[in-house]
């Protein structure tokens, strides 16, 4: 998303001061032609303009300015999920087309990197589009957490919508320390009686420590102060290794549970406990000025955020104190944030403004309001925003100088905004004074989401997948997806992909390509079992969206969540369980029997219940945190976050649908950790490639046609 410099088409200011709701954008060349313009979103078409032809008329309207501006024009309604019941509504405009695809019609489907068009020309320009983000006012509480003013510190941020970067604001006096004050052993466990060591050092002013919520490899814990200066960083335990110390600190703590621990140290809070919460502590070294310590990051007073709530030590600002109708910024809030001080939206000050709003620091200061004001693109309005124009005079303009435009020429300058106007003729059902969002920072922002709706959750599933039938000959298939029942699974399966940070593109392709495997389309939660024939693990067969199988995994679940299980029958099930290897080693007869022979004891604890639930569809919260939870003591995000080399493979396969699929080492080493070898390996590669196309931006499936989709591949839009 190159361009939007100041001058040139920048969010939210223009050359003059005037309001600007979004950013003119430089189409990328390859192979000497312009990329073409594409839908950032799956949304539907409200707005579609066919460009008009570019004339050399001077004194055709779209010929001002200094050249050629191409009117052609699609609106697209965006309407998705960003966290459990959080349902967003926003518009992109894109204007300026000199072309339109020949699929976007208005009320027809979009989606996300569909071409929309080619970019046209701007004021003699070539190869260049405006782009806005806009919503009205209840939709920027579902964005961004509030309807103005700036994030309240005094309680934690939002629950329903986590995402990005966890964030723990400590107070001014919090206390740091040169060691943990109790050893290790004992952390979790604070008597009335304990003496704390003096502290190292206490803030005197509230700091921040902000983490990557996916913990990727190489994490640190960094410390801003409350104006977003980076005061330094400290290295911070990877994803893979966060079930481990969870246990631990549960084991340490007084009703500790280990889910609990385990979303403490993810989120800094536990979004939903299942025990002690309360008192759980976790202790980090972090950079404080001048030096590192150790801090409580789950101690009182200490409040919990993430870039779900726009902080304002990111930059964020909600921008709302422009009170007249016309296009002229009179926000002192504005103006005050590009001079760096306090005094309003005067006249002298706008002129001060307007010699710093180029400079790099206050554009990148800007790029993070989210601003209120009129649209560029009424018709009805033009003179109420622009006439201005004709009374005022620049501020570096010299002492005889005139207006900014000479009455004389105003109606020419309002023809050429009635060319280029939509706003009634689109009739989105939002106010023509309403929200702008820098359109590079928006989709940086919730790309970082990883929360699907039901309808971007559909379009993971292939359209059809290859299977191994009888005497060893392969058949490819279609795949039925029935959207209800996705729907009952959706909410539960993003809950737990949050939870354990299956929150990146790679990561929830390798994820969702396995879980549509093991549960055959998620049209079964428990693994299909022939009576006659049983697997040697029955009656602890695969169950959940992971499938588990054994009593060692189940029992390792239960305890993860605070169930109490029986020590002597966990002891006797994990003997049984040897004994049953041992059978099947030697190819003993009634290799089953050592487990079946516990069923009984196995009632008699309640254990029977626990396990039937995580595959008969009542607690899909089970079926999916199993899953999850399998991920996380596996560490699979290891091997998930290889960047895909994806390799071309054919089958030579009877039926409908391609018979060619892409390998990739990173999704062969977790598909075959999670199913203990090759079954349904080549369907779970053609899941991921669907994955892979659907989540990721650019993948590369060489020898394709289309390079950046495998061969023969058809999207699934239902």
């Amino acid at each position: 998303m190159n361009g939007g410099g100041f001058g040139d088409g920048a969010f939210p200011l223009g050359s003059d001061m005037a309001w600007h709701g979004g950013v003119h954008l430089v189409a990328p060349s390859h192979d000497g032609k312009r990329l073409p313009v594409c839908a950032m979103a799956d949304g539907t078409v409200v707005y579609v303009r066919q460009p008009k032809p570019q004339t050399s008329n001077a004194n055709d309207p779209l010929n001002y300015g200094g050249g050629w501006s191409d009117n052609g024009c699609v609106v697209i309604r965006h309407e998705t999920e960003i966290g459990e019941s959080v349902t967003v509504r926003f518009f992109s405009i894109i204007l300026h087309l000199k072309r339109i695809a020949s699929n976007v019609k208005q009320g027809q489907k979009i989606w996300r990197k569909d071409e929309v068009g080619e970019a046209g020309s701007i004021y003699g320009k070539p190869g260049r589009v405006h782009v806005e983000i806009v919503c009205d006012d209840a939709n920027l509480v579902a964005l961004v957490g509030r309807a103005s003013g700036a994030l309240n510190t005094g309680k934690d941020g939002r629950l329903t919508s986590v995402f990005g970067h966890a964030y723990l604001r400590l107070p001014a006096g919090t206390p740091l320390y040169d060691t943990i004050p109790l050893p290790p052993e004992h952390v979790g466990f604070w008597p009335e009686t304990t003496a704390l060591s003096k502290p190292t050092w206490s803030s005197t002013d509230a700091l921040v420590v902000g983490i990557d919520l996916a913990r990727p490899h190489g994490t640190h814990y960094v410390t801003y102060a409350m104006d977003g200066k980076t005061i330094g960083s400290m290295p911070a335990a990877a994803d893979t290794t966060l079930f481990d110390t969870a246990c631990a600190l549960a084991k340490r703590t007084q009703g500790g549970v280990g889910r609990d621990a385990y979303e403490l140290l993810r989120f800094g809070r536990v979004l939903e406990p299942l025990g002690n919460a309360a008192g759980l502590q976790d202790w980090q070294q972090v950079a404080y000025p001048g030096g590192q310590g150790w801090v409580n990051l789950h101690a009182e007073g200490v409040h919990a955020f993430s870039d779900a709530d726009f902080p304002d030590w990111c930059g964020w600002q909600l921008v709302d104190d422009d009170a007249d109708s016309d296009s002229r910024c009179d926000s002192a809030t504005l103006i005050d944030l590009i001079l760096q001080s306090q005094g309003g939206a005067t006249k002298a000050r706008r002129a001060d403004a307007l010699g710093k709003v180029a400079g790099a620091d206050a554009q990148a200061r800007l790029a993070y309001t989210i601003c209120k004001f009129p649209t560029e693109w009424e018709k009805a309005t033009i003179a109420t925003r622009w006439q201005w124009l004709t009374k005022e005079t620049p501020p570096d303009a010299g002492p005889i100088a005139g207006p900014y435009l000479k009455p004389e020429d105003f109606p020419r300058f309002k023809a050429h905004s009635e060319a280029l106007c939509f706003w009634e003729d689109a009739d989105l059902g939002i106010p023509s004074k309403h929200w702008h969002f820098h359109p590079r920072e928006f989709v940086r922002v919730f790309r970082q989401c990883g929360w699907l709706s039901k309808d971007e959750m559909i379009q993971l599933f292939p359209k059809t997948a290859m299977r191994e039938a009888a005497h060893h000959q392969w058949v490819s298939e279609p795949i039925t997806v029935l959207p209800r029942t996705v729907a009952g699974y959706h909410n539960e399966l993003n809950k737990a992909c949050r939870r354990y940070g299956i929150v990146t593109p790679l990561r929830m392709a390798a994820f969702y390509a396995n879980a549509m495997v093991e549960t055959q389309w998620f049209a079964r939660l428990e693994e299909r079992v022939n009576n006659a024939h049983p697997p040697r693990y029955y009656p602890w067969n695969g169950r959940g969206f992971m499938q588990l199988t054994w009593p060692d995994n189940y029992i390792k679940y239960w305890l993860f969540i605070g169930r109490d299980v029986d020590d002597d029958l966990a002891s006797r099930l994990k003997a049984a369980h040897k004994e049953v290897e041992r059978r099947h080693k030697h190819h003993l007869p009634n290799e089953n029997e050592p487990l079946a022979v516990l069923e009984a004891t196995v009632a008699a604890a309640h254990m029977k219940p626990w396990r039937t639930e995580t595959g008969d569809g009542t607690r899909i919260d089970i079926s999916a945190d199993t899953a999850g939870t399998f991920w996380a003591w596996n560490g699979f995000a290891k091997n998930a976050d290889t960047e895909p080399v994806n390799q071309r493979t054919s089958k030579p396969a009877t039926g409908t649908g391609s018979h060619m699929y892409y390998s990739s080492p990173g999704m062969r080493s977790v598909a075959v950790a999670i199913n203990g070898g090759g079954n349904g390996l080549v369907a779970r590669f053609q899941a991921y490639n669907t994955c892979e196309v659907v989540l990721l931006d650019t993948p590369a499936f060489p020898g394709s046609n289309k390079p950046n989709e495998p061969q023969d591949y058809k999207p699934r839009h239902s």
